[in-house]
């Protein structure tokens, strides 16, 4: 087939841009599978789903994201450290110039829009995994693209309960789980442009590490905090145990 873009036929193109765009589709499954919690004064399955977002998240990182940085052939140790603290500190600063609006009429908090924010990042670097492996071959392009997909439903649930507690509707959150998701094919065409300069995106996973850890440490688990009866802490641990758990399984035995 004739070759186009920097020498990758269009099959190739348009298998890694549609499997790309697949996984922000994934956005779509908590509208069906979390439950409709919105008019209750207790939100039991929210408070669950919220733990298992923070365990996830702090599992990316530290089994994902952080590994898979360093293992990278020009990695060094201290531009992953000092990327890892420019993902925190920029979230940081980004909260201090747009605090949380106070007005009862503005009813999202700040936490939802940096989360997305994170969560842009982090389908970028799917979305250049998926296209580096289908610049390789169709099989390595399918199997990277099933790993990922399965990688990422845990995270889009837990992902969707951070935007419902910042104030979220339930159509708005995914819709913006939708949106998001075009950070996947952004990825995917930077990685078959530049796929013989891609290490030059190396401060994108510790970038993703660092926002991360300020959206599930910062923003997620001083809500969680405010409620500490008994009950409420199992349910807690409960979920942040559950999304290592998670994270830790598809790792180890998926990849």
């Amino acid at each position: 087939m004739t070759e186009i873009f920097n020498g990758y036929s269009l099959q190739t193109w348009m298998s890694a841009l549609i499997g790309a765009g697949s996984i922000g589709l994934v956005g779509i499954l908590p509208l069906f599978i979390v439950p409709n919690e919105q008019n209750k004064k207790d939100k039991p399955y929210l408070e669950i789903l919220l733990s298992i977002a923070v365990g996830s998240q702090l599992a990316d990182v530290f089994l994902h994201l952080l590994p898979e940085a360093f293992s990278h052939p020009h990695a060094s140790s201290i531009q992953i450290g000092l990327w890892t603290l420019i993902g925190l500190l920029l979230f940081f600063l980004i909260e201090q110039i747009f605090p949380e609006n106070q007005n009862e009429n503005s009813k999202i908090k700040t936490s939802g829009y940096l989360n997305l924010l994170a969560n842009f990042i982090d389908n970028l670097t799917h979305g250049a995994a998926i296209g580096g492996s289908f610049a390789v071959s169709p099989f390595v392009g399918i199997t990277t693209l099933v790993g990922i997909m399965i990688h990422e439903i845990p995270h889009e649930i837990g992902d969707f309960a951070i935007l419902l507690k910042s104030g979220f509707d339930r159509w708005q959150a995914t819709k913006a789980q939708l949106i998001t998701g075009l950070g996947g094919i952004l990825g995917a065409s930077i990685a078959l442009f530049y796929s013989n300069s891609i290490h030059s995106t190396q401060w994108v996973l510790p970038f993703t590490s660092g926002a991360f850890l300020y959206v599930a440490l910062v923003k997620t688990v001083p809500d969680l905090l405010k409620e500490n009866d008994l009950s409420h802490s199992f349910r807690q641990l409960f979920g942040v145990l559950g999304g290592l758990f998670i994270i830790y399984f598809i790792v180890i035995y998926i990849g």
